[in-house]
């Protein structure tokens, strides 16, 4: 009986110091730590608001930008295609020509083959 009463005030008595303890270590007081946590909770939701209308306006500008290049490459490849044409036909007068001097480069080609054997 007797250690059964030793137990329970040397629980009574730890408890009371651990409490005691706690109470005087605690760097701020529960109100204060309410406090702190409503402003960080404030300012979580107001940089996520802030990522939200980041990433609306990312996503708004890589539509428009998809856009544009849409264009840009329609104009590019127009114009690409157009000079293949003129080149097409600034080269056509002179293709003859050109066939002429590579069918006698072959022939030369050949004679020197021939000549080597």
């Amino acid at each position: 009986m007797s250690n059964n009463r030793s137990f329970l005030y040397g629980v009574l008595i730890g408890g009371l110091i651990g409490g005691i303890s706690t109470l005087l270590s605690t760097p701020s007081s529960g109100k204060e730590i309410r406090g702190q946590l409503s402003n960080n909770r404030k300012k979580l939701e107001e940089t996520i608001r802030q990522l939200k209308d980041d990433s609306m306006a990312l996503k708004d500008q890589i539509i428009i930008t998809a856009k544009e290049s849409s264009e840009v490459i329609k104009d590019v490849s127009a114009d690409l295609k157009r000079t293949i044409n003129q080149f097409q036909q600034e080269i056509e007068p002179h293709k003859k020509d050109l066939q002429k001097e590579i069918e006698e480069v072959e022939q030369k080609i050949k004679q020197l083959e021939k000549s080597l054997h």
